[in-house]
Parts: C-alpha cells; structure tokens; sequence
C-alpha cells in the first residue's frame, strides 16, 4: 500500500497503519459480538418491559384509590363516593324516593289511641314507617276515585282518602292475631245479603289464600262499604274502604278492585311483615265485618 507513494508520505502512512492495528486488537472478535450484542439487547427491552409494568401499576393503583369512600371533615359517617356514569347498566333500577305523606292528626279518644301516644319512640317510629309504606302503596293498588291517602298517626290500622272535590273516605287495613271466628273468609247467607242489597264475592289470591270481598250498606241506607278478608300466616286480614256520609258518597271500589289490591304481592309483603312483626291485638270483630 505504501509503495507507491512518495518517500517522504510513506513514514506518515506507516504511523497510521500502526495506530489502525493497534485498535483493532484492543476490540474482541467479530464471533465475540454477536452474544454482546444481543445481551445488551435483551437488557434493553427487560428494561422497557419494567417501565410499561410500573405505568400500569401507577394507573391501576390511582383508581383503586379514587374507588374508595373517603372520609370528609370530622364525621367520619360522611363519604365521598366516586362518580358513576349518568346511564344505569341493565342490571340497574333507578327508583324514585317515595313520597311522605303527612299523618292526619286526631287526639286520642280510645284505649289502644292512648296506649299508641305512650309506646316508646322506636316502636311508634317503626309503626310510622310501615303506615307511610301502606298509604303509598294502597294509593297505586286504589282507584284514583278514592283520593290520596294517608296514614292517621294514632291507629296503625287507619288511613283516610281525600279527593279534590272534598270527600273524605277512612280506610281500614287490619292485620291482627287469629281469632276464633271461623266464617272470618265466609259469604254471607245469600238470602240475607240479597235483602240488604249487598253482594259478596269470593277469590283465590296468590299463594292459594282463600278471599271474600264484601260490599254493604254502612252507616246509612245510602252509603256502601266495601271490604275484603283473609287469613295469612297466625293474623286476620282485612281491608275496607268506608263511604263518606257527610257527602252521601259511597266506597268508590268495587269487589274486584279489592281483591286485585289484595292480592298485589307488594300488598301481601305488607302483611307478611305485620303477620311476623305484629302492632295490633286480636280482637273477635273488626269494625266494617
């Protein structure tokens, strides 16, 4: 290579053949590359790979956090709850709160008014609670025609309609002990009704409850009740919607209605609660039977 070159370039370009040689054996050989190569590799996407990981626990581990009920201020019964989405998933039910409905207010006059203004606070809010139940749901099972109704806050068994208009019809859902009265679910005789011009029918709610529906004249010769009984579970059933006399305004339900009523299965949770959980006496008769 440096023959042809000039004598006095040829010392200059021995210099730098030297130097050129003496690097290259300071580097391995071309065969000791290849596995240095591909251990750098290797470290390089382990170190990619532990990079991404620790992204994606820094992620998760934010919303873990954000999920949780955080306490706020000094009480520690008060959360904050994370945001949900406006569009409930099919599995979810939006319900509406149910409306309270004001206790329409008498003094007590009887043994078991006065014994329910002297019960301790938490059994007369319990009572409350399962009236306020009541007189919402027998105001979606009645007719419109009998008004809004609502509870009477000394008779756990008293609620009263009132239309627009003004009438005024008390309402009867009784759930009490047992009694000896075997003709509790019976028609009465079908002579002695046709006399009175009332009409009884009977039914079969579900479960296979035995039902009678009674409709009467009450309180005047131009005023009908309408009622129904049954058993359920150690209580005595009985729902009665009364007239309104002042108005001449008979019960605006008829048989069927009360039945259908009655045989709601959010009616019959009612009772079953009461029935487990009892709040009235037995007693022989119940007013309206």
């Amino acid at each position: 290579m440096t023959a042809n070159l000039p004598e006095e370039d040829r010392g200059s370009a021995l210099l730098v053949r030297d130097a050129m040689e003496s690097a290259m054996a300071e580097l391995p050989s071309l065969h000791d590359l290849v596995p240095a190569a591909v251990t750098q590799g290797r470290r390089r996407k382990a170190r990619a790979r532990l990079a991404i990981a620790a992204g994606i626990a820094c992620v998760a581990g934010a919303v873990v956090f954000g999920s949780l009920k955080l306490p706020v201020g000094g009480d520690a019964r008060t959360t904050v709850r994370p945001a949900t989405s406006g569009t409930p998933s099919p599995h979810e039910s939006v319900q509406e709160p149910e409306p309270y409905r004001t206790p329409v207010h008498v003094k007590p006059t009887s043994d078991d008014e006065r014994a329910t203004a002297n019960l301790p606070p938490a059994e007369r809010k319990r009572r409350a609670e399962f009236q306020q139940q009541a007189a919402v749901l027998l105001d979606k099972l009645l007719p419109d025609s009998v008004g809004l109704i609502r509870p009477v806050d000394l008779d756990v068994s008293r609620y009263q309609g009132e239309t627009k208009d003004g009438k005024v019809f008390t309402i009867i859902f009784s759930v009490r002990p047992s009694s000896d009265s075997s003709g509790w679910t019976r028609c009465p005789d079908p002579g002695a009704l046709a006399v009175k011009g009332g009409s009884c029918k009977q039914a079969t709610l579900p479960g296979g409850i035995k039902a009678t529906s009674l409709r009467v004249f009450t309180d005047s010769p131009e005023t009908m009740s309408t009622s129904v009984r049954f058993r359920y579970g150690h209580s005595d059933i009985g729902l009665t919607v009364y007239p309104d006399v002042n108005a001449k305004a008979s019960a605006p339900v008829t048989n069927d209605e009360l039945l259908a009523a009655a045989g709601d299965s959010r009616f019959l949770d009612l009772v079953r609660y009461a029935d487990e959980h009892p709040m009235q006496k037995r007693q022989t008769t119940i007013a309206g039977g």
